[in-house]
């Protein structure tokens, strides 16, 4: 039989078990438990009767042991178990124990002859380890949460799991505070809103699923988690990290999911309330890395400006977040309720010296509002015994005035060395508090629990999530622009002092400006999961089989824009434009052989577009089948046989010809192996190993950026005298918006848009003639390669649970992950339209070579959305790209993650309780993943990019300067990590209990590594074509002759951050009330010894400010075709290249800088401090439990 039939047959077949069984399933929020019943001599029992209820289990659940005495209860939620099994002749039993999500103990029951009317109890807790199942679980309990320190939110506990952290490079900064995670960032150029990400096992923020009750709450675009809980309203949080069981679906790193309080047959609730000033915190706004506003450097001696690590002042704030909660019975049994409400008010204000700013407006008092309402409601219904019903809402919305603030002024010592706030030069109507965002925020669960017989169940499951936002406030006339390097005290490029106008700070802006004004960004997820289990025995042992079928849905809609055009000013003598296009090129020969540089008299000027606008829905439908077996062969093995497969499509928005992503069946399998082996019998102790496949769940990103929606558009002018007296207005730039583009797509000639619709005569170059340097358009389309497979990796698993005693265990596991395949846009720089870019495998298919590559590009013709954009066409008589056979191949991506974890886990015990651990890993390869980890990507770390990172942008990234793969330990390779908690109960009296809980961690520094741009740099980017030349994980010292700016390079040695250390500390005390009532108090204090260690060190080796790029010898660019890839991809020797071209040609027709240029201007932020770890703050909590 053919492959295709069998997978059609093994498809039809759960399909067909799906339709007989009219249930559904849902992602696990629950637990089970099994076991075997015998008599006093060890013989089964049969058709014993074995009962269940709990404390959050709505009325009971009842069946009959079978022939081998073998019972199994399903979709248990957490909670206090008691469990009696009666039979006729024998004693009733009677136990309690705790159940945990995702766990299922087997508790065998032990019978005495004598009365059913007799009751004995057994006093045991449920075993530790669960002898029968090879996944690694860490499930962060009621007990923990309450006793510990962790954050508002239940992310901040996915880092008690020994595998996971919480990742300061996964993390977006801006200055100096985390950045994005809002519907108004923009789609793949932002972060998740926090100072750092979640990994699991080498895998990258967005490769992890982020479940409310079993429902994916993540951003639809950037993949990382968008809901937030209240821990009031959680009940436990359960995190997977390997060993993932066939049901799940798209997790790479592991799975998280929140398990919601449910209500009982008493009424229980709280009122509470936390509070956290300013006052006891320390300043949370982190130093962060900047020009000097008031130095131009100079580029005739290789001068970069200087460099200044800002340290802003710390502004006042609070964060109060009172709230209740409450459940109980509707009808005793029958029909439970719980609702909670929980609103976040956060507050902040500072005074900014404004100085003679904007009129003298002196010192000017600033505020930000931002409200965020909270709330959950739920039922649990039991029809009868054998039907249960469940509906949940958790609603966030949130709304903020005040959302432009100026960034803080330096501190006094600052002042006093003359640093000075960039943000004063803006106007302070930038400023208002009128300008804001809103934000709802919901998801919605129904489901049913149906057992059709005593040993088949099926469940049911639809969810719901949503999420939008807008901005408001934000003026919509008069364009902003923005001094990208200072024109104070400068002067132009025939030696004369700038105009009044030009003469600005570095930073000045004249207009309120928002990149990213958002009108709308609606996200929907529709998720559909349905199961039936069904327990057999008599198949050469016992079979607990599960079947179903998965359906995710995911929309979006957006319109974003900035709210005026914007341009970016570089003035005065030495500013100049690095060209990106064969006509660049050919413009900036003109201007250079008039003034020197590729400039006009007075400088440049920058016209930049960025845009997303996507109205009619992108949208991912994935579809699975799973089939998983726990087959208790006997003698204590087990194995654990599971498949999933699935089909996905990705199609292309409505209007842009362009293929879609459609996966078929047969390319996303998924088989999901193990075997678990209690050698000693009596579930003390477990061998186990498995092995699986995971497919990723794509994003929409790749439909909103690369297929159209996007627009990243650059049009560079020279900028010179308007003819007037004066010499330059802001006035002059009268920039208008046309069809939403100030710098419309098109060739590399077409104009920006003017009122009018003539160029200011102040951006027309009098003397060389020039206008228009340029168009550059960085989003073309992005076709999708022939044969691209799904993004995947495979694990290997093995290790070793031994349950020391009743309250230790110890854990040992050796987690192996390889990625398979990625998927990332991939580039070739054509001669006249510069990078051109398609949908690939990197290093599979067509991109095997640089070659078959260029081959494939040029195959598609006029197929990438700009109006005669063809790569290897000669286009404005460009030269055509030629060929590089001796190139070496390019590579594939590679991720390669080894840990060993080592556990000790104390389950509570006279009064404590606590887990350590130590896990050595090992991170290596080419490629961070989802989200980028690395410098080279953007200048930053943390962006949230699926599919479109810039990590294959070009193939000679991957080759350092012997001509060799720079592969090496990745950016989050921390081989030596600590962590642990634990939590002390100490009585006081009459009914008063003092609880200590702390939360400790040591990670080893992550890799510093020294890079460089290669052959291109265009505008506004802080790094560009940046790449490890010396490989990854290697610095080198550079050191640069301040009379010639010559540099001398080092040799390249290993380095890494210093030892990041947290201790946080959690104090509560407790003072009953009543009978079941309660007065509690609690402080929480995180990094308690405000440790601030640097976790990252700035890696550019180039000047960003002159944006001077390593070339291979004068007037080489990555626009010379694939002799350029030869050259860098082949070996060279960096202190040859990076001192060896002149500057300023001869031929200057006016007075221009004469003296040779360095190649290289070595950065003055290379080396310096770029990310710190968080400040200390303390949070207090009052409760009053009844």
């Amino acid at each position: 039989m053919s492959y295709l039939k069998r997978l059609f047959y093994l498809a039809a077949t759960v399909a067909v078990v799906f339709f007989l069984v009219q249930g559904v399933a849902a992602q696990e929020t629950t637990g089970g438990l099994q076991g075997t019943v015998k008599d006093p001599s060890g013989a089964v029992v049969p058709m014993a009767h074995v009962a269940i209820t709990g404390s959050n289990l709505v009325g009971s659940k009842e069946l009959d042991t079978d022939g081998s005495g073998y019972y199994r209860f399903a979709n248990l939620p957490p909670g206090t178990y008691t469990v009696r099994v009666t039979a006729k002749g024998f004693s009733t039993v009677k136990r309690e124990l705790v159940l945990e999500v995702g766990h299922l103990p087997t508790v065998d029951v032990a019978l005495e002859v004598g009365s059913s009317t007799t009751v004995v109890e057994v006093n045991a807790a449920a075993p530790v380890i669960d002898v029968t199942t090879t996944q690694n679980l860490t499930n962060v309990t009621n007990d923990v949460i309450a006793n510990v320190p962790h954050g508002l939110s239940f992310q901040s506990v996915i880092q008690f799991a020994p595998m996971a952290r919480n990742e300061p490079l996964a993390g977006t900064s801006m200055n100096g505070m985390g950045s994005g995670g809002t519907g108004g960032s923009l789609p793949g150029s932002s972060g998740n809103g926090l100072g750092f990400g979640f990994s699991i096992g080498g895998a990258a923020d967005s490769e992890s699923s982020y479940l409310v009750e079993g429902q994916d709450t993540e951003n639809n675009s950037g993949g990382y988690s968008k809901a937030n809980v209240p821990f009031q309203f959680i009940q436990e949080v359960e995190v997977k990290t390997s060993g993932i069981e066939a049901e799940h679906g798209g997790a790479l790193g592991g799975v998280i999911n929140v398990i919601m309080k449910k209500g009982s047959n008493a009424y229980h609730g709280e009122l509470f309330a936390t509070y956290e000033p300013s006052g006891v915190d320390a300043n949370p706004t982190n130093a962060f890395l900047r020009y000097d506003p008031n130095d131009s450097g100079n580029a005739v001696i290789g001068q970069d400006p200087g460099v200044q690590l800002y340290q802003a002042r710390k502004d006042h704030f609070r964060i109060l977040q009172p709230g209740f909660s409450v459940g109980g019975p509707i009808v005793r049994d029958r029909l439970w309720f719980f609702t909670g409400f929980a609103p976040q008010i956060n507050s902040r204000a500072k005074t900014v010296n404004f100085g003679t700013n904007d009129g003298n407006a002196g010192n000017q008092y600033f505020t930000q509002d931002r409200e965020i309402y909270y709330g959950t409601a739920r039922l649990d219904a039991s029809l009868t015994q054998k039907i249960r019903l469940f509906g949940s809402w958790l609603y966030q919305y949130a709304r903020e005035t005040g959302n432009s603030l100026p960034i803080s002024d330096p501190t006094a010592a600052q002042v006093a060395a003359g640093y000075v706030n960039t943000s004063t030069f803006s106007p302070l109507s930038s400023f208002s508090h009128g300008l804001g965002w809103a934000a709802p925020n919901s998801t919605y669960n129904v489901g049913a629990d149906i057992s059709l017989t005593p040993k088949i169940v099926a469940t049911t499951r639809f969810g719901y999530f949503f999420e939008n936002y807008h901005d408001f406030g934000w003026p919509t006339t008069a364009p902003n622009l923005v001094w990208n390097t200072t024109g104070a005290q400068g002067v132009d490029n025939a030696g004369n002092p700038l105009p009044a106008a030009l003469a600005q700070p570095a930073g000045t802006s004249t207009t309120p400006y928002l990149g990213s004004f958002t009108l709308f960004n609606a996200n929907k997820h529709y998720q559909f999961d349905q199961d039936v289990a069904f327990f057999k025995g008599g198949w050469w042992g016992t079979h607990n089989i599960k079947l179903g079928y998965q359906l995710n849905h995911l929309t979006n809609v957006i319109d974003q824009n900035g709210n005026v055009p914007q341009a970016f000013i570089n003035p005065g003598s030495g500013q100049s434009h690095s060209p990106f296009t064969q006509t660049g090129s050919a413009n900036c020969a003109t201007l250079t052989n008039t003034w020197g540089v590729c400039a006009g008299q007075y400088g440049y000027l920058t016209v930049q577009d960025f845009s997303t606008i996507l109205t009619k829905p992108a949208s991912d439908y994935n579809h699975a089948f799973f089939a998983q077996d726990s087959w208790n062969v006997g003698r204590g093995l087990t194995l654990n046989l599971g498949i999933r497969i699935e089909k996905e499509y990705l199609p292309a928005p409505s209007g842009y010809n362009i293929k879609s992503i459609n996966f078929n069946w047969s390319d996303k399998i998924e088989p999901r192996l193990g075997a678990a082996w209690d050698p000693t019998g009596h579930g003390k102790m477990k061998l186990f190993g498995s092995y699986g496949v995971v497919n990723d769940v794509m994003k929409l990103l790749l439909a909103q950026t690369s297929w159209g929606a996007q627009s990243f558009e650059q049009c560079i002018y020279a900028l010179g005298p308007d003819g007037t007296a004066a010499g330059f207005s802001v006035s002059d730039i009268n920039l208008i918006y046309v069809n939403g583009r100030a710098c419309p797509n098109g060739p590399a000639t077409t104009q920006a848009n003017f009122a009018g619709g003539t160029t200011p005569s102040s951006l027309v170059d009098s003397t060389s003639g020039v206008s228009l340097v340029e168009n550059i358009n960085l989003r073309p389309w992005e076709p999708v390669a022939p044969g691209v497979k799904p993004y995947r990796q495979h694990e290997y698993v093995a290790g070793w649970d031994y349950q020391i005693s009743k309250d230790w265990a110890f854990e040992v596991r050796y987690d192996r992950r390889r990625l398979d395949h990625a998927i990332e846009d991939a580039s070739l720089s054509d001669p006249a339209w510069g990078e051109t870019y398609t949908i690939v495998n990197p290093g599979e298919g067509v991109n095997k070579t640089i070659d078959g590559y260029a081959a494939f590009l040029t195959s598609l013709g006029q197929a990438y959305g700009v109006p005669g954009w063809a790569f290897n066409a000669g286009s404005f008589g460009a030269p055509l790209f030629g060929t590089c056979p001796t190139c070496p191949a390019n590579p594939k991506a590679i991720r390669n993650y080894d840990g060993a974890e080592f556990r000790l886990t104390r389950t509570p015990s006279k009064g404590w309780a606590g887990s350590f651990s130590y896990t050595w890993s090992r991170l290596w390869g080419n490629y961070t993943g989802l989200t980028t980890t690395d410098q080279i990507d953007g200048g930053s770390t943390g962006r949230n990019s699926p599919d479109t990172t810039r990590a294959f942008d070009e193939p000679f990234y991957y080759f350092g300067a012997n001509g060799k793969s720079n592969d090496g330990p990745l950016p989050t390779d921390r081989p030596n990590t600590f962590k642990g908690y634990v939590y002390y109960q100490r009585p006081w009296g009459k009914g008063q209990t003092t609880t200590f809980g702390l939360f400790q961690s040591a990670y080893q520094g992550s890799p510093v590594s020294s890079y460089i741009d290669l052959a291109s740099m265009p505008f506004g980017q802080l790094v560009a074509e940046a790449t490890y030349i010396y490989g990854r994980g290697k610095w080198v010292n550079m050191t640069s002759d301040p009379a010639t700016g010559n540099i001398t390079l080092g040799t390249p040695f290993t380095r890494r951050t210093p030892w990041f250390t947290q201790s946080d500390l959690n104090v509560g005390h407790q003072i009953k009330v009543g009978e079941g009532k309660a007065i509690a108090f609690e402080a929480a204090a995180f990094n308690l010894l405000n440790q601030r260690a640097i976790t990252a060190y700035y890696g550019g080796m180039n000047s960003v400010n002159f944006q001077t790029p390593l070339v291979p010898g004068p007037g080489v660019s990555i626009f010379n075709g694939a002799a350029t890839y030869q050259a860098l991809e082949s070996g060279y020797t960096p202190q040859t290249w990076i001192n060896g071209v002149p500057g300023s040609p001869s031929g200057c027709t006016t007075a221009c800088n004469t003296p040779a240029v360095p190649s290289v201007i070595k950065s003055s932020w290379y080396g310096q401090p770029f990310l710190f770890q968080n400040a200390r703050s303390i949070r207090f909590t009052l409760r009053y439990r009844f």
